[in-house]
């Protein structure tokens, strides 16, 4: 039987909760702006070396913290080139706003820049949380009286490798999306069954995952009452230290961007919308446990926080 999780376990991940890196994003941008397009973020933050202290915490040695995020950061520097001739389809990405009108360029910089910087530092609070939950929650398809079919885990095209399962990379199924295939009047269909009930599915639906070529990539799809095929029945999971992206980042994700479309691969091109929000899924243990830490962080990183369940 598995202990349950208390509060006290998740410390490591609510330290990183409690010193969020966009405040300090937000110095270096501010700062960059000053000094001008000529300006190098890395000597910049090379002169952060002084504590910081906002409304929120104190950063003992910012300069060491902003380093892990240099590589996001530099943008900034092509930022600084709008007025010598830069265009935003360098970034081969188009932002756009909630009205669907494309954003100026610097804001379209400064949004992918903080995106990246804020999936990134998630993926490490993400894993930190969810390692003492010794949750499946990720993993596992819709359980009994829950109103959903299935569940989706979006995949880059390489990360199918990772799973022995049957594909389906069809015209029809590349015409559409998983969520609108799954319409009473467009079930898309597979050898007689809806695409959701899975290979070798019972009367009640259940079945083994399979993948999809949709118009927006790949995704596994787990039908009712499955798992992941990497999922042991320990709990632990067999491709851990290559699993996909998508697995790296539950359940408080970053919605600064939100993806319009989903290109091969993934978050390097494509078209988003300006979101300027957290999103946690409140299904998850530590998402309940942590509501306040995780609505303060996003404060903290100027960002609308969004919390929202996911199965039912």
């Amino acid at each position: 039987m598995k202990r349950k999780v208390k509060k006290e376990d998740l410390q490591d991940g609510m330290a990183l909760l409690g010193q969020p890196v966009l405040p300090l994003a937000f110095i270096v941008q501010f700062m960059y702006q000053l000094s001008g397009p000529e300006a190098k973020v890395e000597d910049i933050i090379a002169e952060m070396t002084e504590p910081i202290e906002t409304a929120y915490t104190v950063y003992t040695e910012p300069d060491k913290l902003l380093r892990r995020y240099l590589d996001h950061l530099q943008l900034l520097e092509k930022q600084g080139a709008v007025g010598a001739g830069w265009q935003p389809d360098e970034l081969d990405a188009e932002v756009v706003d909630e009205s669907g009108q494309p954003v100026d360029a610097v804001t379209a910089c400064t949004a992918l820049i903080n995106q990246r910087i804020l999936e990134t530092e998630l993926e490490e609070i993400n894993s930190r949380l969810c390692a003492p939950c010794n949750c499946t929650l990720c993993c596992v398809g819709p359980a009994k009286g829950m109103a959903q079919e299935f569940f989706e885990i979006p995949l880059q095209a390489s990360e199918t490798e990772l799973f022995a399962l049957l594909r389906h990379d069809t015209p029809e199924s590349r015409s559409r999306l998983a969520l609108d295939s799954a319409t009473d009047d467009g079930v898309l269909q597979v050898d007689g069954r809806p695409f959701y009930h899975g290979a070798d599915a019972d009367q009640c639906g259940t079945g083994t995952p399979e993948l999809f070529h949709w118009r927006n990539g790949w995704s596994m799809i787990l039908p009712r009452e499955s798992s992941c095929p990497a999922l042991e029945l320990n709990g632990r999971c067999t491709v851990y230290r290559q699993r996909p992206q998508v697995c790296r980042r539950p359940q408080i994700f970053s919605y600064i961007l939100e993806p319009l479309e989903l290109p091969e691969p993934m978050e390097q091109s494509g078209k988003y919308m300006l979101r300027n929000s957290l999103l946690a899924v409140t299904d998850c243990p530590y998402v309940q446990f942590l509501q306040e830490e995780i609505a303060a962080y996003a404060a903290a990183c100027e960002l609308d926080c969004i919390l929202k369940a996911n199965k039912g």
